[in-house]
């Protein structure tokens, strides 16, 4: 008797112990699936949501650019045209908006450079003021630029030259965002044209942050010149921009006298296609005949990136 109880008590152990160890498999099995579905919705987190969110991030930042640079050509406008506000500022975001722990804020740089070799504007008129001989405006042209080295979304490069906003995201996809003041006026047989030309001056400046940057543009001096044709006669006025974004320049150019009803054939645009300068700046030149009056605005601003205006 004694030796059929010790039987069956052993049995029974033996039962509870092969229960006990299937219910720690289901358990051991079971934190494998959860970490298994865990896994699995991380990669799809950090492979699908990470880089849709951060690309959202990116194109917002993208547009507060874009519309810094505009407030910062309007505000110019404004001072050139009227004298006033001597000395207005405009904020940059400097980095995109980033997700905690999983991505980096995407930075970006910006540069003003008063004096960059082949970047210029030139307006020649074949007479003067007041009957004279020929006139001849050249400038050098401060630059201010700006670099989004976007991750996600598409790299763009944002510059302020010659009061025209280009916006580039190769040396052949670039666009004149906010032009510079260029217009036609053509009553009849007279056809005028009005043009300016903003130079940029100060200390060469970069600036790299994470929160905003003040860029400050001083007023210094606007003057205008007019030139106008004796009765029964015509000139020719030459505006020729240096740039190392002549594609968006030659494409503004194209469309300004085509649209304009501006007569074709007395137009000539060198080069009439686009051609990539990034690295080696390229002349633009439109050549424009048959003027009766020409209208050039000439404004000079002294930029200063960060806190203050000298």
């Amino acid at each position: 008797m004694a030796r059929g109880g010790t039987r069956f008590r052993l049995r029974r152990a033996r039962g509870r112990l092969r229960r006990r160890g299937q219910r720690g498999v289901v358990a051991v099995v079971g934190t494998l699936l959860s970490l298994l579905v865990f896994f699995a919705l991380f990669g799809i987190f950090l492979t699908q949501y990470v880089p849709l969110w951060m690309d959202d991030n990116e194109a917002a930042f993208t547009a507060q650019t874009q519309e810094s640079f505009a407030n910062l050509k309007s505000e110019m406008d404004l001072q050139a045209t009227f004298g006033t506000a001597p000395v207005l500022s405009t904020p940059f975001v400097m980095s995109s908006q980033g997700i905690a722990i999983f991505a980096q804020p995407t930075a970006g740089t910006l540069n003003f450079i008063p004096d960059q070799p082949g970047v210029f504007a030139n307006v020649t008129t074949s007479i003067g003021p007041g009957d004279s001989h020929a006139f001849y405006q050249n400038y050098t042209l401060g630059t201010l630029h700006m670099d989004l080295p976007n991750r996600y979304f598409t790299p763009q490069e944002f510059e302020l030259e010659d009061d025209g906003v280009i916006q580039s995201q190769s040396d052949t996809h670039e666009l004149l965002d906010f032009p510079p003041i260029l217009s036609y006026n053509i009553t009849g047989t007279n056809v005028g044209v009005t043009l300016g030309l903003f130079q940029m001056v100060g200390n060469a400046t970069q600036a790299i942050s994470s929160g905003t940057e003040q860029v400050y543009s001083h007023f210094k001096t606007a003057q205008t010149y007019y030139v106008q044709a004796p009765t029964g006669t015509t000139f020719t006025a030459t505006y020729t921009i240096g740039t190392h974004y002549a594609c968006a320049w030659q494409q503004f150019f194209n469309e300004s006298y085509r649209t304009s009803g501006f007569p074709v054939a007395n137009a000539t645009l060198t080069p009439n296609t686009c051609v990539a300068s990034m690295q080696t700046a390229q002349d633009v030149v439109l050549t424009l005949r048959g003027l009766s009056s020409c209208d050039l605005i000439v404004a000079a601003f002294q930029m200063v990136v960060g806190v203050g205006v000298e």
